[in-house]
């Protein structure tokens, strides 16, 4: 069986032309979907605000997901040791009844 020959060809941008592309501000990634249409992609460095508002984002989230898990540890760590103290009054408790007098 033979592999299906795809519908479009890749195009290779040589890095000379592609550094002249950059320059003149046009699109640096092409991105050829099945239509056959080219759609562009513009890619741009972040900046020192864009560094900042990811990193105080990502700081946020982080916080939040901290607070829900310590939460969820602050409500199952009562019922964590209900459990246990339960195990060990049926231990003893067996213990205790099970002896011959």
């Amino acid at each position: 069986m033979q592999a299906d020959k795809p519908h479009s060809e890749p195009e290779i941008i040589p890095p000379v032309q592609a550094r002249r592309g950059a320059a003149r501000g046009e699109a640096r990634t092409r991105v050829f979907v099945e239509s056959g249409a080219a759609e562009r992609v513009y890619v741009a460095r972040t900046g020192p605000l864009g560094f900042i508002l990811f990193v105080l984002i990502t700081a946020v989230l982080s916080a939040v997901m901290l607070a829900l898990l310590l939460g969820a540890l602050l409500f199952v760590l009562p019922l964590l040791v209900l459990f246990v103290a339960g195990a060990i009054v049926v231990v003893i408790a067996r213990a205790y009844f099970s002896r011959s007098p």
